[in-house]
């Protein structure tokens, strides 16, 4: 995609604490304002950051991070907010944790969306591997 080209429709994906069901107030935030499409995935890998995941992009097809697609119904708000959250806004300092990218993530069964994501943006060679992909899972078979 040409970086100033922009989506048939502001579509945003989200793998870790904004999750639909992660209970953060920022999860909860953006479900309040936005259209929850349905569960995807991104064709990446997951990463245990502590605190949060990270996911960067991936070229085998069998790595695949699940999360939640919201279609935003006014993406400057909306974005320039999550930017805020990720630290990655204009004022933050650099270099960011995070950059926002616009990817391909497929919705059930085959429909490809491209849609805002928050890729982690720095080296995870050394970084734990969340290996189903599941952040919401992983939390929950942590928890036991």
């Amino acid at each position: 995609m040409k970086p100033n080209s922009k989506p048939q429709k502001d579509y945003l994906f989200v793998y870790g604490t904004l999750r639909r069901n992660h209970g953060h107030p920022m999860s909860h935030w953006l479900s309040q304002r936005n259209e929850w499409i349905g569960i995807g995935y991104f064709q990446g890998i997951l990463f245990n950051l502590g605190e949060y995941p990270g996911a960067v992009k991936s070229n085998k097809a069998s790595e695949r991070v699940l999360g939640d697609i919201y279609r935003i119904d006014h993406p400057k708000m909306i974005l320039a907010t999550l930017d805020r959250y990720e630290q990655c806004s204009i004022g933050d300092p650099r270099p960011h944790e995070y950059a926002r990218s616009i990817e391909p993530v497929i919705l059930g069964k085959n429909r490809t969306l491209n849609a805002w994501i928050y890729l982690y943006n720095r080296p995870a060679k050394d970084l734990d591997c969340i290996v189903s992909g599941d952040y919401i899972d992983f939390l929950e078979s942590s928890a036991q």
